[in-house]
């Protein structure tokens, strides 16, 4: 006899798949949270015209995976 599946519950695998995924994100290459200090950033959308002026000068708004601060940094893309 089977047991029935609590429906709140997680398997271990999807438990496995989201941390793996969250560890693929988080890249020493992106500037740390100011806030928490993680790597766990990404770039942010851009929301008004300060914002795409700012962009023009090379500072990129962030926002971090892991506390949702958002932020700016003097940012240039690797070539």
């Amino acid at each position: 006899m089977e047991m029935a599946k609590d429906p709140d519950r997680r398997s271990e695998q999807e438990e496995q798949d989201e941390r793996a995924e969250v560890e693929e994100v988080t890249s020493p290459d992106r500037p740390p949270c100011p806030q928490c200090g993680w790597h766990n950033t990404r770039l942010s959308h851009t929301r008004s015209a300060l914002d795409s002026i700012l962009r023009a000068l090379s500072l990129r708004a962030f926002r971090c995976r892991t506390c949702g601060n958002r932020f700016r940094v003097r940012h240039s893309p690797k070539a």
